[in-house]
């Protein structure tokens, strides 16, 4: 996805409507998540606040075993060194996450 990156802390700017995102380090040189949700505006903040969107479980635990720090400093692990990138879509939304999933290989993702 060739969009824009924005910090987590631009996460109020996301699209209220359906879309995929991706949550990488800020350099992309690691992709940690990717999901497509209904709504990219709280599918965002869900994962700022270390939820696993639609699926559940828990990505602050999986991030902090992926890290080796504790679950309490992940939120702000991802709000410093963090970006997302959206891509709003009426349809097609989970196809292009499972293709980008399968290309990406997110570390987070199961």
């Amino acid at each position: 996805m060739a969009s824009p990156l924005h910090t987590l802390n631009e996460a109020d700017e996301a699209p209220a409507g359906p879309g995929v995102f991706i949550l990488s380090d800020a350099d992309l040189t690691t992709h940690y998540f990717i999901e497509a949700c209904q709504t990219l505006r709280i599918g965002i903040g869900k994962v700022l606040r270390g939820e696993r969107g639609s699926r559940g479980g828990s990505l602050k635990r999986d991030f902090a075993e992926h890290l080796g720090i504790t679950e309490s400093r992940v939120p702000k692990y991802i709000k410093d060194h963090c970006v997302v990138r959206w891509q709003q879509l009426d349809e097609g939304a989970s196809p292009l996450a499972h293709f980008a999933i399968a290309v990406l290989k997110p570390v987070l993702n199961e």
